[in-house]
């Protein structure tokens, strides 16, 4: 064995052992819901950033409209300058439904991200004691509000949650799909293992107490993007807090038509995100690149100089089988006719990592426009 072949070997087993820990993360027993010990619930406010959704917004207006909730809640959103018809679609749904309140976005941004602007003007407004989030191009189910606030025990500070692409169609379309499955997974496991490491804004609820303690997002205002991910991070950091992930209510999204360079600038942004993480996080990012890069290597020197190697093509073998039991865990039916194109998955997400997670970490990306 030379030295490429025991650094990949090396680095492969970090790897598999990482995404073994998500498995065993996504198996544990679900979190208890506290329905059943408290009849009363609390006010609940949902907040929504809102930029050029005339198309979907409806949508997702009429399934915020129709939650099954036995307490108060409002709906709050903020139109981010948005340059179509949001604003009116917004004034014309409040006049038929008091519980949406229309917010317009400040001309000046607060923070360097415009999203995180938009939701802490849209959070100051607010008045429930829990806060949920999503997007303007999503449809929560109607248990949706009931199931994230049963999941709030006395010690729980943030329920996050998993949201997925529908309709898909197209070969694009569900690769972006597997990516979405791959992240929910990396989202589920480690909160679960109690080492949050991702979430998503498209489903996500916290207290106003967790966000009035760790200053909303003023200490991460600079960063672009990172709403929900630098936010649960943030507070993770304070650990004053348990975090737990709720699969019972899934909402979904629909997908726009692709366009190369939105996916672009959208996967620059979440690879932008693990160069931010700290401590052990931080090095679990690192090592995991480590091994893209010797995978890499090992892959063009073979191409290079043409002979088998056997532990290049045992570890990378080994680790399709390892992403496609996390996979398969993690997704639902209506989601594992998609893994036929893991394969593919697997070809992309070398230079996907090498590439991507660089030129995000220089911050070579825009937000939208």
């Amino acid at each position: 064995m030379d030295l490429l072949s025991f650094a990949l070997l090396l680095s492969g087993c970090l790897y598999c052992c990482s995404v073994m820990w998500l498995w065993c993360g996504l198996g544990r027993a679900k979190p208890d819901r506290v329905e059943e010990r408290s009849l009363e619930r609390p006010s609940v406010s949902v907040v929504v950033a809102a930029r050029d959704e005339q198309e979907l917004l409806p949508d997702c207006l009429q399934a915020l409209s129709e939650q099954d909730y036995q307490g108060d809640y409002e709906v709050v959103v903020v139109n981010d300058r948005s340059r179509d018809n949001t604003w009116q679609i917004l004034v014309e749904k409040a006049a038929l439904w008091p519980q949406l309140k229309p917010v317009q976005a400040a001309g000046e941004l607060r923070y360097r991200c415009p999203k995180k602007s938009a939701l802490a003007q849209g959070i100051e407004v607010s008045s429930g004691t829990i806060l949920l989030f999503t997007d303007a191009d999503c449809r929560p189910p109607s248990d949706w509000l009931e199931s994230m606030v049963a999941h709030f025990a006395p010690e729980v500070g943030l329920v996050a949650g998993y949201a997925r692409p529908d309709p898909v169609n197209g070969w694009a379309a569900q690769l972006l799909a597997v990516d979405n499955i791959a992240v929910g997974a990396l989202g589920a496991g480690s909160i679960a293992m109690g080492r949050p490491l991702s979430c998503t804004g498209r489903n996500l609820a916290y207290r106003r107490q967790v966000y009035d303690q760790v200053g909303g997002f003023a200490e991460i205002g600079h960063l672009i993007g990172g709403d929900d991910v630098y936010f649960m991070r943030l507070v993770a950091a304070g650990g004053a807090w348990r975090m737990v992930f709720n699969r019972e209510a899934e909402i979904l999204s629909s997908p726009p038509q692709i366009k190369v360079g939105e996916v672009v600038q959208q996967k620059l942004r979440h690879a932008a995100k693990g160069g931010h993480y700290k401590g052990g996080a931080f090095l679990l990012a690192a090592g995991i690149y480590v091994f893209h890069f010797i995978l890499a290597w090992a892959l063009l020197r073979t191409v290079w100089t043409p002979e088998w190697n056997v532990w290049l093509w045992g570890v990378w073998s080994v680790r399709w089988f390892v992403d496609l039991m996390l996979l398969a865990r993690m997704s639902g039916a209506a989601e594992r006719k998609l893994l036929w194109s893991l394969p593919a998955m697997e070809v992309v997400y070398i230079p996907y990592v090498l590439i991507f997670t660089v030129v995000g970490r220089l911050g070579w990306f825009r937000w939208k426009p």
